[in-house]
């Protein structure tokens, strides 16, 4: 199991990059946009949705109000407001359903569906917009950092992890894991600014720390796409990636994440 989802990230990773140091914005955007709509459909699942039709629907509706939020400009004037109303959702849910120990907490289908709307547009944009600004290298920095927690907590989780994270959203975190995963993000994190020496108003050390509280807080995406699944007794959002799961499952940390570091490469860039 281990030595395909390695097989299946190094295969990911190395198509991802290859996309963003070569592809055109055009191309970007379409990857980004399909994406999108494949974590849609599998986003009907947590709806109890079993129909692909309807699947297909839940997909075409998210692109939809994605390309509508483009055409008429919405996006520049509100990201901002989109970022943190996504990430607050996930983080409250995600604590809500840990206080109630794991009690139904949203099974409505429209809520489901404005959800996924919110949180998709949200990721939709952050990576579109990473590409249009920044060069490449910013953004290779800030998902190594997201890979790093993951990896960190992966490992000393699984080696020293004793005291449970959120026992009813997730029992196989732990407090120990996330620890891990705080620790080797803060020098991945500096060696890659260290490296890209990207113009910023504030200190490298600084932003190399803000980068790394992002990644410790991408977590909650994690978590939050483990509420949905629980409520619905699903192990896998798809079965699109061997050994991962579907693109929901590989893609959660990112789903938190990249509103966060757009907002913050915006902050602390030269313009």
């Amino acid at each position: 199991m281990l030595k395909t989802r390695l097989i299946t990230a190094l295969i990911l990773s190395a198509f991802v990059g290859l996309m963003l140091l070569f592809a055109t914005p055009f191309w970007w955007q379409a990857l980004i946009a399909i994406t999108v709509f494949g974590m849609a459909y599998e986003w009907a699942g947590f709806a109890k949705e079993k129909s692909r039709w309807v699947k297909l629907s839940w997909g075409l509706g998210v692109l939809t109000t994605l390309l509508l939020l483009k055409y008429f400009q919405v996006i520049e004037v509100m990201f901002t407001v989109l970022a943190f109303s996504s990430v607050g959702l996930m983080i409250v849910l995600v604590a809500f359903y840990q206080r109630r120990r794991g009690a139904l907490l949203v099974s409505n289908k429209f809520l489901l569906f404005l959800l996924a709307v919110i949180i998709l547009n949200a990721f939709y944009y952050s990576a579109s917009y990473m590409q249009i600004l920044f060069p490449p290298s910013i953004l290779l920095v800030s998902l190594l950092v997201i890979w790093s927690v993951d990896t960190g907590a992966y490992f000393v989780g699984k080696k020293f992890g004793k005291h449970k994270l959120a026992i009813f959203v997730s029992p196989g975190k732990t407090w120990e894991g996330v620890l891990g995963g705080a620790i080797l993000s803060y020098p991945v994190a500096l060696l890659g600014l260290v490296i890209v020496e990207p113009d910023i108003s504030i200190s490298i050390y600084l932003l190399a720390f803000l980068l790394s509280v992002i990644g410790v807080l991408s977590v909650f995406g994690d978590l939050f796409e483990s509420v949905l699944k629980r409520q619905v007794n699903m192990k896998d959002s798809g079965y699109i990636l061997p050994g991962h799961g579907g693109l929901i499952d590989r893609l959660d940390s990112l789903l938190l994440a990249m509103p966060l570091f757009l907002v913050l490469w915006q902050w602390v860039s030269v313009k």
